[in-house]
């Protein structure tokens, strides 16, 4: 099964896209922020097929996690 993180502020947001996701097949984590995303990304061995970031988040924005997770 394909896995799949939802990075998002918006609890919201993160339910239907959760839904959405899950339709599709596929295993969803989610994140509040970017920080929260990459304490998952470091204790998840598995990987995550897609990724799907908010830009506007508290704490850490979308663009910064995504060159976090990079470098």
């Amino acid at each position: 099964m394909s896995r799949a993180v939802v990075i998002d502020d918006s609890k919201a947001i993160r339910m239907i896209l959760k839904k959405i996701l899950t339709d599709l097949g596929y295993e969803v984590a989610q994140a509040g922020n970017g920080r929260e995303a990459l304490d998952l990304f470091q204790q998840d061995s598995g990987g995550f097929s897609l990724a799907l970031v908010d830009w506007n988040m508290p704490e850490m924005s979308g663009l910064e996690f995504v060159k976090r997770l990079r470098s």
